[in-house]
C-alpha cells in the first residue's frame, strides 16, 4: 500500500485531515489489513458525527448562556467578551471548518482515484462508501449550522438572530442544497465565503461522489453477471 503524498502545511489549513492521514499511514505501518483500515475509516466518520451532534447542541447552549452571562454584568470588562470570541472562533476554526475541509478534500481525493484506476488501501465497498458520504452530507449540514448560530447577527442582513438551532439546520439545508429561499442572507464577506464553500462540499458528495460510487458499483454488478 502506497502512502499518501500530502504537503506539511495541511496542517494549517485542516488539522483534522492531517490527523487523520498520520492516523492511517501509522495503521498501514503497523500492517493492518485492509478490512482494519476500512472498520478504522468507518469508526472514525461515526464518531466525527456523533461529536458534530454535541457541538451542534454545545453551541445551541452557549447563546442563552451568553445572553444570562451578558444581563448579570459578566461582560462588565470588554476583555472578557474578547477572549470568549476568540475561544469560540478557535474552536470553530479547529473543528468545524477544518472537518468540513477535510471532508471536501478526502471525498474528493477517493472519487478522482477511483476514476484512475488507483489500487485503494481499504476494502470498503462502494455501497459502504455511499453511506460514507451520506453521513458526512449530515455532519456538513450540521457543522454549519453550529457555525452560523455562533456568528453574531450583524453577519446577517438585518442583523438577522436565529430564533433556535433549528433554524440554523434549516438555513444550512437550504445553503448546501441551493435552494437559497433568500429570507437569510449572510452579508459578512467570510460568512459569504463559508456558504459558497458549503456549496461546493455539498455539491461534491452528492454530484460527484454519489454519481461515480454509484457508476461504478453499476459497472462492477454488470461485470460480475
Amino acid at each position: 500500500m502506497k502512502k499518501e503524498k500530502s504537503s506539511k502545511y495541511w496542517w494549517l489549513i485542516t488539522p483534522t485531515y492531517k490527523y487523520a492521514e498520520n492516523k492511517k499511514h501509522k495503521l498501514i505501518d503497523s500492517g493492518c489489513t485492509k478490512s482494519d483500515l476500512s472498520k478504522a475509516l468507518k469508526n472514525y466518520n461515526s464518531h466525527y458525527l456523533l461529536s458534530s451532534i454535541a457541538i451542534c447542541i454545545a453551541a445551541s447552549l452557549l447563546i442563552p448562556l451568553g445572553h444570562y452571562l451578558y444581563e448579570g454584568g459578566f461582560y462588565s470588562h470588554p476583555w472578557i467578551k474578547y477572549i470568549l470570541g476568540a475561544a469560540v472562533a478557535f474552536i470553530s476554526w479547529i473543528f468545524l471548518v477544518s472537518r468540513s475541509i477535510e471532508i471536501f478534500k478526502a471525498f474528493l481525493n477517493d472519487a478522482v482515484e477511483k476514476l484512475d484506476g488507483d489500487e485503494p488501501s481499504s476494502d470498503l465497498k462502494y455501497g459502504q462508501r455511499l453511506r460514507l458520504s451520506y453521513k458526512s452530507y449530515l455532519e456538513l449540514i450540521i457543522n454549519f449550522a453550529s457555525l452560523y448560530y455562533l456568528v453574531p447577527s450583524n453577519f446577517y442582513k438585518d442583523c438577522y438572530q436565529f430564533s433556535s438551532i433549528f433554524e440554523a439546520i434549516y438555513f444550512s439545508g437550504v445553503t448546501i442544497t441551493t435552494l437559497g429561499y433568500g429570507d437569510i442572507s449572510p452579508t459578512n464577506p467570510i460568512l459569504q465565503l463559508l456558504s459558497v464553500f458549503q456549496v461546493l462540499t455539498g455539491f461534491v458528495l452528492i454530484v460527484v461522489c454519489f454519481a461515480i460510487y454509484s457508476s461504478l458499483a453499476l459497472g462492477y454488478d454488470k461485470s460480475n453477471k
